[in-house]
């Protein structure tokens, strides 16, 4: 069944009436209308709570991190403040190891899950998504070094973590630049991310793949480091927030909730925060990335 075609057009009288004129901040510090037909797909012991359970990750800047300040923030937590706004809920997030985000969405602890997750078939065996980004993939230069094409990258050097997913998407475009004659992009592996990035730094790659909006926020903060313009062809990763199998009536109310930011322009507004509107799905594209 569609994504927002399966969603409920019930009257809403009651709940209306409980919730008139309901105003509560979303975190980009401007005030979201409850939608009440989004608020009353909820489940009920969750409109009397007030409160969504969200397991996430701060460690995973532009997506979920702690500011200097100490505040959470955020692509997917100021997205989760926005819709939770809308839906009349306070989100409560907990800071949870990565593999444990997923697992404690599937057995009902917590009610969503974010953290820049792709959408695979391996994770939708155990947990429903939402899509809300399309996550483009962009070269991390050394600063003066813009000009490279992440599209072009035969001959380069590229500096990579090892056990990254994205270790076999260049070393396709390397097997392509040898097969027409070009030479082969030069890999060079190390143990995790922070020494890969002083590697760069250091000059002793052209370029490091990476999300983009990791890539903007990483030069942003580190000296020496810029983004080159572009993003990969032919290579994306759709993102959504994760909720339990079971989990229909959150997932209507949440999807419902999208549908509003996105119309009222609140969807680009929190993601352009990050300089990440450019990531923004429309709601065609998640309907076709739903997987319903």
């Amino acid at each position: 069944m569609k994504l927002f075609s399966r969603l409920r057009r019930t009257s809403i009288a009651g709940t209306v009436a409980g919730a008139l004129g309901l105003m509560v901040a979303a975190g980009q510090g401007f005030a979201q209308d409850v939608v009440e037909e989004a608020r009353a797909a909820l489940p009920a012991e969750m409109r009397e709570s007030g409160i969504l359970k969200v397991a996430t990750n701060f460690s995973w800047p532009p997506f979920a991190y702690k500011d200097e300040s100490g505040k959470e923030t955020g692509i997917d937590i100021e997205l989760v403040k926005l819709l939770a706004a809308k839906l009349g809920l306070e989100p409560e997030f907990e800071d949870l190891k990565f593999p444990s985000i997923i697992p404690g969405v599937s057995n009902g602890r917590y009610d969503v899950g974010v953290n820049q997750f792709g959408i695979t078939a391996e994770r939708q065996q155990v947990a429903q998504f939402l899509p809300y980004f399309d996550t483009g993939f962009s070269l991390l230069v050394p600063e003066g070094k813009t000009e490279i094409d992440i599209n072009n990258l035969c001959g380069r050097t590229i500096v990579i973590t090892q056990g990254s997913a994205l270790v076999s998407v260049v070393q396709d475009r390397s097997d392509k630049c040898v097969a027409a004659g070009d030479p082969e992009i030069n890999l060079v592996f190390f143990k995790n991310t922070a020494d890969t990035l002083l590697a760069l730094t250091n000059g002793r790659g052209d370029g490091f793949v990476t999300a983009r909006p990791v890539g903007i926020y990483i030069a942003e903060t580190s000296e020496g480091l810029d983004v080159a313009s572009g993003t990969l062809e032919d290579y994306s990763s759709i993102n959504g927030i994760a909720l339990g199998k079971e989990r229909d009536d959150l997932f209507e109310a949440l999807s419902l909730a999208l549908k509003s930011a996105i119309e009222d322009g609140s969807y680009n507004e929190a993601l352009g925060m990050f300089d990440s509107a450019d990531g923004g799905l429309t709601l065609e594209q998640i309907e076709a990335s739903s997987g319903d």
